[in-house]
C-alpha cells in the first residue's frame, strides 16, 4: 500500500497536453477539476506548488499560429501564452478563493547558489501566506543555453527547492507501461524501488502532441526527484479525481519510490542545483576513500584536472575509469589544483605560496552519486496478487548521504 497521505509538501506539475484540447484550446474543464482537487488538498493541510506547461501552446492559440518558428519567434509565442496561461489559472482559483503569484524561472535561477536560495524564500514566503506558487519556465527570455528543457524536469527541480515529499507529474498517459500499451499483456508499472537504463526498454512513444516531452524526460525527472528523497508519481491528470486518489493510497498511475534518507540543506543544491565547472580524475586510493569511506578529497590522490573552475565552484569528481563517484564545492581553482594534483598536504605552501586547506573538496561539501541500492522498507513491499511493480538495479544520480 502506498503511503502518500501522510506526506504534505507537493509539487503538482500540469502537462501542456492536458492545458490544451486537441483542437489547440484551452481545456477548461480539465483545469478547473485539477484546481478543484489542490484546493481541497491545501483545505487538508498539503503545501503546494503548481508548475504548469503550455505558454507556448497557449500563445500560438491566441495568435493563431501552428507553423514551425525560429527561437525567437518561440519567445514572442511564450511571452503571450504566458499571460494568457496565468490569467486562465488566476480565474479559475479565483472561482475557488485561492490566491495564486506567477514565478518564471530559468537553468541559471538554479545553478547560481544565491539565487536557488531566493527562489526558495520567494515559494516558501508565497506559501506561509497561503498563496499558491505557479510556476513555469521563464521561455519568453531563456536561450537553449540556460533552459531546463522541459517542465517535467523543472517539477523535480522545484521540489528540490521547495523540499518536496511528493512530485506529481499529471499527463494525459495511464503511467509507465510494461509492454506496448493495448497489445495483450501490457499493464502499467505501478512501483519503480529503483532507476537505472534499463527501465528504458520500458519506454514507447515520445512527445505527447502539444508537450516537449515524453517518458523518457518524466523518468529523468523521476532520478532526480527519487535522488534528493521525494516520491515522483506519473499519473494521468483527467481521471476523475486522480490527485485526491493518488494521496488515499490509490493504486493509480506509477510511483517511483525513494531510498530512505534525504538530501537536505547545502548538498541538495549541490547535487541538483549547481552546473558542474570541472572534472577531477582521482586515483584507486582516493576513490576508495571518498566513496567507501566517506572521506575528504585531498591533493596527493588527483591524477588529472578538466575544464576551468574558481575556488567555490562545482566539480565532478571521477575515479581511474571514469565513473562518476560523486560531485563537490572546490576549496581551490584549475589552476591551483593543477599545480598541486598528487602531492602531500605539507606541499602546498611551498608550490602556492600560501596553506590553505587540506582538502580540494571538503566531504561536508560533497555528495556521492548513487551506490548500491537500499533495502526496500517492508511497508513498500508488494503483496502477493498486486498490481506489477519492478524492482531494477541503481544508476545514476547523487546518493542520499546525510
Amino acid at each position: 500500500m502506498r503511503q502518500l497521505g501522510a506526506l504534505r509538501s507537493l509539487v503538482v506539475k500540469v502537462g501542456t497536453g492536458l492545458c490544451m484540447r486537441d483542437d489547440g484550446r484551452l481545456d477548461g474543464p480539465t483545469l478547473l477539476a485539477l484546481a478543484q482537487q489542490m484546493a481541497a488538498l491545501r483545505q487538508r493541510g498539503c503545501r503546494l506548488v503548481l508548475v504548469t506547461s503550455g505558454a507556448v501552446g497557449m500563445g500560438r492559440a491566441v495568435l493563431d499560429e501552428y507553423a514551425p518558428v525560429s527561437l525567437a519567434e518561440k519567445q514572442a509565442l511564450a511571452a503571450v501564452g504566458q499571460v494568457a496561461i496565468m490569467n486562465a489559472w488566476q480565474n479559475i482559483f479565483g472561482l475557488l478563493d485561492v490566491r495564486v503569484a506567477q514565478v518564471l524561472l530559468t537553468r541559471q535561477d538554479l545553478e547560481s547558489h544565491e539565487r536557488f536560495l531566493n527562489a526558495r524564500h520567494v515559494l516558501s514566503a508565497l506559501q506561509r501566506r497561503g498563496i499558491l506558487p505557479v510556476v513555469n519556465e521563464n521561455d519568453s527570455v531563456a536561450t537553449e543555453e540556460i533552459k531546463i528543457g522541459d517542465n517535467d524536469n523543472l517539477a523535480s527541480l522545484v521540489g528540490n527547492v521547495v523540499d518536496a515529499d511528493v512530485v506529481v507529474n499529471l499527463t494525459s498517459t495511464e503511467g509507465l507501461w510494461r509492454g506496448v500499451p493495448g497489445a495483450p499483456g501490457a499493464e502499467i508499472v505501478r512501483e519503480v524501488h529503483h532507476i537505472d537504463e534499463a527501465l528504458e526498454a520500458l519506454v514507447h512513444g515520445s512527445k505527447t502532441r502539444h508537450g516537449t516531452g515524453g517518458m523518457m524526460t518524466k523518468i529523468q525527472a523521476a532520478r532526480i526527484a527519487t535522488g534528493y528523497g521525494a516520491h515522483m508519481a506519473i499519473v494521468p491528470g483527467r481521471e476523475p479525481n486522480v490527485l485526491l486518489r493518488l494521496m488515499d493510497g490509490e493504486e493509480i498511475g506509477t510511483v517511483f519510490i525513494p531510498g530512505q534518507r534525504r538530501v537536505r540543506g547545502r548538498r541538495r543544491w549541490i547535487a541538483y542545483g549547481g552546473k558542474v565547472a570541472g572534472t577531477l580524475r582521482v586515483d584507486a586510493g582516493a576513490s576508495e576513500a571518498v566513496k567507501r569511506k566517506g572521506r575528504s578529497l585531498l591533493a596527493a590522490g588527483i591524477v588529472d584536472v578538466q575544464g576551468r573552475f574558481e575556488v567555490g565552484d562545482l566539480v565532478r569528481v571521477e575515479g581511474p575509469d571514469g565513473d562518476k563517484i560523486g560531485q563537490g564545492l572546490a576549496n581551490y581553482s584549475s589552476e591551483q589544483v593543477a599545480r598541486i594534483k598528487g602531492l602531500p598536504t605539507e606541499q602546498f605552501e611551498g608550490v602556492l605560496g600560501f596553506k590553505g586547506h587540506d582538502e580540494v573538496v571538503h566531504r561536508d561539501h560533497f555528495v556521492l552519486e548513487q551506490g548500491s541500492p537500499q533495502p526496500t522498507p517492508p511497508h513498500l513491499e508488494r503483496p502477493a496478487g498486486q498490481p506489477v511493480s519492478i524492482d531494477l538495479p541503481r544508476g545514476q544520480g547523487p546518493a542520499l548521504d546525510a
